[in-house]
């Protein structure tokens, strides 16, 4: 685009193009009728020398025959006293005289009867001409003049000037003249340039204001005292500015406060716009998909990495108003579930189509849960049904013994009260698991020496170990644990349980604790056939068992590790198994604990170091 001309350089121009028109047309008039009135001053001064001379000369031109030599001495006297070139000329046109040229050469000029000013004398008029003289070999100017004798014209008297000597007080003029206007031309530019800089260097800052409140200087005000309809201008320039800026600061506030809203959406939050690329997404939805923030106007499909993810957005860009769907997406932390919900945004500004706004929600837990609570019902249903099923069996066998009178099996009634035996122990660790997911107030710590808890716990399950020829060994360093001591005893004391039914007769099973930093370290290690290796993940599921007919001819619900993980969880630790097949297997319990150093030796009251720490402590833990 063409350079557009500020108002200075419009205004300056303007007023060069007025005042050097104006100053150049009255030069050249001037000059001109100057020119005129010297070319008649030098005719005039001509013509009266002229006459002047005529006078001088009618005496000797009026004698005949006329004395030659004496007219051409006189012609020269007199030309030397008016310094000018007079030539005497006869009536025949023979030259007599002529000042400039002296009387020796005058016998050597031709006839001046055929020029214009001599002719014009010789028939009685004041003749005048400029030619170049064939005699000098110069541009003369000429003025003859008749010499009368009566009414008969005896000679001609002709003065002449140079036409340089004209041309010379021309130029000085015209020097003058011209010095004279540029120096006006000058004088009024000058004057133009500041009027010029005065009217516009109000718009021109006023303009620079514009400029840096278009770019976002809302601060930027203009300062101009000019008394006139500037200084107007420039106040409500500063007036609109206050408002804008007043107005652009809370559209600001307003959207950094829905940015932020949005930003820390539990959803995810996608906007695509009509031309395809992406103008928002929320910190929610990168984290859902696994991508990292999009560029500015990036195109989603080079966001979105995911196929059904990606067909679902293209169906709604088709126009079809597809209802929310659940789609597997894949993650770096594992496939997720999302429920994708979209909905078109016509904006009326827009003329690339409706804004697309997508909504993403993780539902991977909640089918997990769901999936849970499922499971989690069919298997305590399946759980109650077997023992109720044998109960009934037996008690229907008992019942029609007593009807035929036949002998009864005391096996039957064994049986049933084992079965009875087996339902309580189930519904008591689905009471202790729901209590372990139950959220509830914090229990109040208790101190104790960590290897005296170790040992209570061990004490429980040291008979049923004793009866299956395995060693129980308790190492725990010293020192004093405070915890939350009943719910953790019940923890421990379904690892120990499990240590003890599904270790090999004969074997070891080792109870340890340690400090590991701020983390109380509680271990249960036997040297069992261990789990293999794909049921680790899962043996803290409820109802979850390795061997299903095993655990349950041992007594095993299915729910002892899910309630130690509870419980575990619950008090803010973590709980993990490690295991080999023909080795055994380790779980291990971390749990951030307050862990003092052991007593030392004596204290004030003189009671014995290793009497526990705690005034309350049961005798035993667990169930």
């Amino acid at each position: 685009m063409a350079r557009r001309l500020s108002i200075a350089t419009k205004f300056f121009l303007t007023y060069f193009v007025i005042t050097g028109t104006a100053l150049a047309f009255a030069g050249i008039a001037g000059y001109l009728q100057f020119q005129r009135y010297a070319a008649e001053e030098v005719d005039q001064s001509l013509e009266n020398q002229a006459r002047l001379a005529a006078g001088m000369f009618r005496p000797l031109l009026e004698r005949a025959p006329a004395d030659r030599g004496r007219i051409a001495a006189e012609a020269d006297r007199v030309g030397r006293e008016l310094d000018t070139r007079l030539t005497v000329v006869l009536p025949g046109g023979e030259v007599a005289a002529d000042s400039e040229v002296g009387a020796a050469k005058v016998p050597r000029m031709e006839n001046h009867a055929a020029h214009t000013e001599v002719r014009d004398a010789l028939s009685g008029k004041t003749g005048f001409s400029t030619r170049r003289s064939i005699t000098l070999g110069t541009e003369q100017r000429y003025c003859a003049v008749p010499l009368f004798s009566g009414e008969k014209v005896v000679g001609v008297v002709r003065a002449s000037l140079p036409i340089a000597h004209l041309n010379r007080r021309l130029s000085r003029v015209r020097t003058i003249t011209w010095g004279t206007g540029f120096a006006a031309f000058l004088l009024m530019l000058i004057g133009t340039a500041i009027r010029a800089r005065r009217v516009t260097g109000p718009l021109e800052e006023m303009r620079g204001a514009a400029r840096d409140l278009a770019a976002g200087n809302l601060r930027r005000r203009v300062h101009v005292r000019t008394g006139d309809e500037l200084e107007e201008m420039a106040f409500a320039l500063n007036r609109t500015a206050s408002r804008l800026e007043g107005t652009i600061h809370q559209l600001d506030r307003e959207r950094s406060r829905l940015s932020a809203l949005i930003e820390n959406l539990s959803e995810g939050v996608i906007v695509v716009s009509g031309d395809r690329t992406v103008r928002m997404m929320n910190r929610e939805a990168a984290r859902l998909l696994g991508v990292a923030a999009p560029r500015d106007s990036q195109p989603y499909p080079e966001v979105i990495r995911h196929p059904r993810v990606l067909g679902f957005i293209d169906g709604w860009r088709d126009g079809k108003a597809l209802p929310p769907a659940e789609v597997p997406v894949r993650h770096p932390s594992g496939e997720r579930i999302l429920r994708l919900a979209a909905t078109a945004v016509p904006l009326p500004d827009e003329r690339k189509g409706a804004d697309l706004l997508l909504t993403l929600r993780d539902t991977t837990e909640e089918k997990r849960l769901s999936r849970i609570k499922s499971d989690f019902v069919s298997n305590a249903s399946h759980e109650l049904r077997t023992p109720l099923t044998n109960i009934r069996g037996y008690l229907e066998a008992l019942q029609d013994a007593l009807k035929e009178n036949a002998p009864v099996d005391p096996s039957f009634i064994e049986i049933a009260h084992g079965n009875a035996l087996r339902m309580e122990r189930l519904i008591e660790d689905l009471l202790e698991l729901s209590r372990a997911e139950s959220p509830r107030a914090p229990a109040e710590k208790e101190e104790i020496r960590l290897p005296d808890f170790l040992e209570r716990v061990a004490s429980l399950h040291r008979p049923m170990a004793g009866n299956r020829g395995q060693t129980l060994t308790v190492e725990g360093e010293e020192g004093t644990i405070r915890a939350d001591l009943g719910n953790l005893a019940v923890a421990m004391s379904n690892l120990v349980d499990n240590a003890v039914k599904y270790g090999r007769e004969g074997g070891k099973i080792r109870v340890a604790g340690r400090r590991d930093n701020e983390i109380v370290v509680l271990e249960v290690e036997d040297d069992g056939p261990g789990i293999p290796p794909e049921h680790i993940p899962r043996i803290f599921e409820r109802f979850y068992r390795v061997d299903k007919g095993r655990s349950r001819d041992l007594g095993g619900t299915g729910l002892g590790l899910s309630i130690a993980k509870h419980i575990v969880e619950s008090q803010g630790g973590t709980i993990e198994a490690a295991s080999r097949l023909g080795t055994g297997s380790r779980f291990t319990i971390r749990i951030p604990g307050q862990f003092l150093p052991p007593v030392p030796r004596g204290n004030p009251e003189g009671q014995p170091d290793d009497s526990p720490c705690t005034t309350d402590a049961p005798d035993s833990f667990g169930r």
